[in-house]
């Protein structure tokens, strides 16, 4: 029997890469230009969203106040919202520093683009890959606390949402909770 934490779990959910394999004219693309080998899903797990928050907001203020790194173009960006290929290096540090010291645990899958393993498990279909590996990234998380929040970054359109919470379901059907 699985005892769960009375509190909540917040994850925060994106990903790097793509789940496609094939172009608008069925061509193999993996590993070509513009298509990588591989997909990696990945969440930030907190009790404490609002700390993790706060933080960010008082880090954008100090960037937005330091008069060296007013005169850097990227820095606009860098207000708006943080993003490693995007951001100076003194950004990168500034954020780096601050995050190492936030109540966050990672985790992530990575799904190789084997194209026999896409044919028959997943159908061709590259929402079936991703479903599998959002499946597989929350298959032992969601037991962990009596109510999980789950926000994922935007993925081509509204209509996917579906399939991700037929994933979180599937794991919730899975666990064997005491008292439950």
């Amino acid at each position: 029997m699985i005892k769960r934490k009375k509190s909540t779990n917040y994850f925060f959910v994106d990903e790097s890469g793509d789940p496609y394999f094939y172009n608008r004219y069925g061509d193999f693309i993996v590993g070509k230009e513009g298509c990588s080998k591989i997909l990696i899903l990945g969440f930030i797990r907190t009790e404490k969203p609002e700390v993790i928050r706060q933080t960010i907001i008082n880090l954008r203020e100090e960037i937005k106040k330091d008069e060296y790194l007013k005169s850097i173009p990227s820095i606009k960006k860098s207000i708006v919202a943080f993003h490693a290929t995007d951001d100076c290096p003194e950004v990168r540090e500034k954020v780096y520093k601050a995050i190492i010291k936030l109540p966050f645990k990672a985790e992530f899958v990575v799904g190789r683009k084997i194209e026999s393993i896409f044919t028959k498990r997943h159908k061709r279909k590259p929402n079936l890959f991703y479903d599998d590996l959002i499946t597989k990234l929350f298959q032992n998380q969601l037991h962990k606390a009596k109510k999980n929040i789950i926000y994922f970054s935007v993925r081509g359109n509204r209509a996917r949402q579906g399939p991700f919470e037929g994933a979180i379901e599937k794991q919730y059907s899975l666990l064997k909770i005491d008292g439950e």
